[in-house]
């Protein structure tokens, strides 16, 4: 657990790092952005790294209407999430109290 909160903060860093160069190369304010930054990550990073959610019951419907036959997995949400969720969860977080900081 110790391994994975280490990775973890060094993964908000560089997604901090990375954000902030984006900002002085594509001029836009880190300030305003990097929480909507964060939170995209987020949502996208646990999206793809999650089975069992909507697009596989759709994919598998469509599947079985083909004539395929498909393997029937449990109905509940599964997400393998590693080190760099869990940054890019600490990195949103983080944004968000600077962001709120920013503006009051």
């Amino acid at each position: 657990m110790k391994k994975v909160a280490i990775h973890s903060v060094i993964w908000a860093v560089m997604i901090a790092a990375i954000v902030w160069g984006a900002s002085l190369i594509f001029a836009f304010s880190y300030g305003e952005w990097s929480f909507l930054i964060g939170l995209g990550l987020s949502v996208v990073l646990y999206f793809f790294n999650s089975s069992g959610g909507v697009l596989s019951k759709m994919a598998a419907y469509e599947a079985s209407e083909t004539g395929w036959k498909i393997q029937k997995d449990s109905n509940e949400l599964k997400a393998n999430v590693g080190p760099l969720f869990f940054g890019s969860v600490l990195y949103t977080l983080i944004s968000f109290i600077a962001t709120i900081n920013l503006y009051f």
